[in-house]
């Protein structure tokens, strides 16, 4: 199984990213089977790690005005959560 590769915003001080516990976030898909696709955002429920093991796949974060962190983090998607219905 190939790893996948997320980007999301996190607006907050990185320290404060609760690690190993559930976490709501906005995430974009960086590497979906149809390439169309590329960069659809979904509202999904996750465990996130700094280490970049942990997890099956592969999170990269950026900043509030969009600058990426040098190292990604790890992440399992749990579900994708529906806010608008």
């Amino acid at each position: 199984m190939t790893r996948k590769e997320y980007d999301t915003f996190i607006l907050t001080d990185l320290h404060l990213v609760p690690e190993d516990q559930e976490v709501e976030l906005i995430i974009r898909d960086l590497t979906p089977a149809d390439r169309r696709y590329k960069y659809r955002s979904s509202f999904v429920t996750a465990l996130v790690s700094k280490s970049e093991s942990k997890y099956p796949d592969q999170l990269w974060i950026r900043l509030g005005r969009g600058q990426l962190q040098e190292k990604p983090w790890s992440v399992k998607i749990l579900k994708e959560v529906n806010k608008f219905s």
